[in-house]
């Protein structure tokens, strides 16, 4: 079935940021100039058909959503806003709060890449990182189900890297790679290379063993601990 953008997105055929030695091959990369929320146009396009793999990126977010319905700030081509399609064969409802968790770690590894002493991140629960103690990356899982069969699931991320500034009343104090890198903090393309290698190295032995896999992997990472709402409550 082929798949079609929403209405509510505005595509534009420069706005992809350049692959410095080529996309993952897992992945394929289509990249919008602006959209409500990567997370809702890429459902859509799930439902039409979309395949495992579907990586939808934008420049800006008008509308970008993080976890319990809060909203991520997402100027225009200061930050990565993308989300990943997964259609998993095995995953159970009871697995999906170990998607989560996974993201995080894939995206602590990706940011170590860059940051290069580790000890600087740590991993908040459930959906957060932090970068010498303020938040600069944020994931959001959602998936779709039929009855208990999973149809598919999507992870959205946004990490926040050429903001210097950021709106009074946040939640949680914000940083990005350029407040806390200066002139070393990298592009978007080479963190969402990065990115998405960190996801086809470690997604298949996720996929075999959920709770395993970040069991081990988070035993050298630094969890902080978060407010857990009722299971119930979380956008699955």
């Amino acid at each position: 079935m082929a798949s079609r953008l929403p209405s509510r997105t505005r595509t534009h055929k420069d706005a992809a940021p350049a692959s410095p030695t080529g996309w993952p091959e897992r992945f394929t990369v289509r990249w919008l100039a602006q959209v409500d929320s990567t997370n809702t146009a890429l459902k859509a396009l799930a439902q039409a058909g979309a395949p495992d793999g579907f990586c939808l990126g934008a420049d800006e977010q008008t509308a970008g959503r993080g976890q319990y319905g809060r909203t991520w700030h997402s100027p225009a081509g200061e930050g990565l806003y993308v989300s990943l399609l997964f259609r998993p064969p095995c995953l159970t409802s009871d697995q999906m709060h170990h998607v989560t968790t996974f993201a995080g770690l894939m995206v602590h590894d990706t940011l170590a890449r860059f940051v290069g002493t580790p000890a600087r991140l740590a991993v908040k629960e459930p959906n957060d990182v932090f970068l010498d103690g303020r938040k600069v990356a944020g994931i959001l899982v959602e998936a779709d189900w039929h009855g208990a069969a999973l149809r598919f699931v999507i992870v959205g991320i946004g990490v926040n890297i050429g903001q210097v500034s950021f709106p009074e009343g946040l939640r949680q104090p914000a940083t990005s790679l350029r407040l806390a890198l200066g002139e070393a903090a990298p592009p978007r393309a080479a963190v969402l290379d990065a990115l998405l290698n960190a996801f086809q190295d470690h997604w298949d032995a996720f996929l075999a063993d959920p709770a395993g896999v970040v069991a081990v992997r988070r035993q050298d990472i630094c969890f902080l601990p978060g407010t857990f709402h009722d299971r119930q409550e979380r956008p699955y």
